[in-house]
């Protein structure tokens, strides 16, 4: 197994780095894709292989409409990926160019972001990740950094309180806070394909979440295939993080992060919050290269409640693969449960 699900809604990229009548070449779950986004602003995702002889796509041409490779010049409709032209063909030649297709995926522009659902026999489409309160918004903060690992690795950073204490420590955020860790206790519950940390009060918190105002108010949620949304609400504004773990092939993963928030006189400090968002998440990959580079790494252990969150994702991922595989519903295996931990 190659620990990566299919049968989901990935983020592919930042809505903002697709153009009108441009393409982009990605790769999904080790797939070959090119997105791109027509001329009335709808996006799609096609193989990036031309049928005819393999040539990749990205090389081709595009009108805004119409997808046309740059070997032959076999011209397919973004739609559907039904092939339209085959130049060379001889007007009393009876080929058919529709029998041949470029192969399609559900793409869906939300939020800001451009989302690919990578299919598995027998797995509708449901609906695209969102964060509560932002319809129809886009992120005023996003990211994306590839890290050298497979997802799990990526996606463990997402729900592990143990580390941050010692990996996310700066000027800025939480400086030097081993030196102070709480005993924290942490509601949760079974919630569709995860679980979710019920809304709890924060009491002592990082400095950004001041800006909020008082009475500040958290809850998270964290759901397959590896995204995870946190929405934080003050008596002021409120704002959400989503943080969403995509595999790029069975050793790499881009890991996105997109900062959302009702503060709008924050918006000349973008740049600077920016910055703040890739120097926290470069601590995350920083400790997936330093993994990685050891060539005798072990089977990771699981240890106490700290570490709950992980065994329950993997546990997640166990039953959603054995539904599959057997044919039935998906059955959330986890139940509600308190846990505790220092941080």
């Amino acid at each position: 197994m190659d620990g990566m699900l299919r049968g989901f809604w990935y983020l592919a990229v930042s809505a903002q780095s697709l153009k009108r009548g441009k393409t982009l070449a990605v790769s999904l779950l080790g797939e070959a894709l090119l997105l791109g986004r027509r001329a009335d602003g709808s996006v799609f995702a096609v193989s990036d292989a031309c049928p005819h002889r393999g040539m990749p796509m990205r090389h081709g041409s595009f009108d805004g409409q119409t997808l046309r490779c740059c070997y032959h010049g076999w011209a397919f409709r973004s739609t559907d990926g039904c092939c339209t032209e085959i130049p060379s063909l001889a007007p009393d030649d009876r080929t058919d160019p529709g029998k041949f297709r470029l192969r399609t995926y559900p793409a869906q522009d939300v939020q800001g972001n451009v989302w690919v659902h990578i299919g598995a026999p027998g797995v509708e489409p449901g609906p695209v990740p969102t964060v509560p309160g932002f319809a129809g918004e886009a992120p005023q903060v996003t990211t994306t950094m590839r890290f050298p690992c497979a997802v799990d690795l990526a996606a463990w950073g997402f729900f592990d309180p143990g580390h941050p204490a010692f990996v996310h420590t700066s000027r800025w955020w939480k400086k030097d806070p081993a030196s102070r860790l709480r005993l924290k206790e942490k509601e949760f519950e079974p919630d569709g394909m995860g679980f979710r940390m019920l809304q709890h009060h924060l009491k002592e918190g990082a400095n950004p979440y001041r800006l909020l105002g008082r009475n500040v108010q958290i809850d998270i949620g964290v759901q397959l295939p590896g995204v995870r949304i946190e929405h934080i609400k003050g008596d002021r504004h409120s704002a959400c993080v989503l943080a969403a773990a995509t595999p790029v092939s069975a050793t790499e993963t881009d890991v996105h992060y997109c900062v959302y928030w009702t503060v709008k006189w924050l918006a000349p400090l973008r740049p600077i919050a920016a910055w703040m968002a890739r120097d926290f998440l470069n601590q995350d990959r920083e400790v997936a290269a330093r993994l990685m580079g050891n060539p005798a790494l072990p089977a990771p252990l699981f240890v106490g409640d700290p570490d709950a969150q992980v065994r329950w994702y993997m546990r997640l991922k166990k039953e959603y693969l054995a539904a599959r595989d057997e044919g039935r519903p998906f059955v959330n295996p986890l139940r509600e449960q308190t846990l505790h931990w220092r941080s």
